[in-house]
């Protein structure tokens, strides 16, 4: 995972998943079965139709394992960017703070 984090951090590509094929599997579950679990337990068809009908569309929204890993992905690519631009930033300043202070020791030394 380091290896591709570090890849988008260099080129600023969306993060790609390897399983992104299984998100929409994750989010889906098996209506039918659903129904007959509930016409067995006596609930009548409409009734069965109207609560899958509504477990599903309540399930939609929901964030999948492969939608948390891949937003897990792009901040910890985020973070390392913003972490490599504050050590240029570190490095910089401590580089122009040698060269002031070896132009001082010139200047006045």
């Amino acid at each position: 995972m380091g290896a591709d984090i570090f890849a988008v951090v260099l080129r600023r590509a969306p993060v790609q998943s390897r399983r992104v094929d299984t998100a929409d599997a994750a989010r889906e579950f098996d209506t039918l079965t659903v129904m007959r679990k509930l016409e067995a337990a006596g609930v009548g068809r409409k009734q069965a139709e109207a609560h899958t009908d509504a477990l599903r569309e309540s399930r939609a929204g929901l964030a999948t394992k492969v939608d948390l890993d891949t937003g897990l992905a792009r901040l910890e690519a985020r973070i390392y960017r913003a972490l490599w631009i504050q050590g240029g930033v570190i490095i910089g300043s401590l580089t122009a703070i040698a060269g002031l202070s070896v132009a001082l020791v010139r200047l006045f030394g």
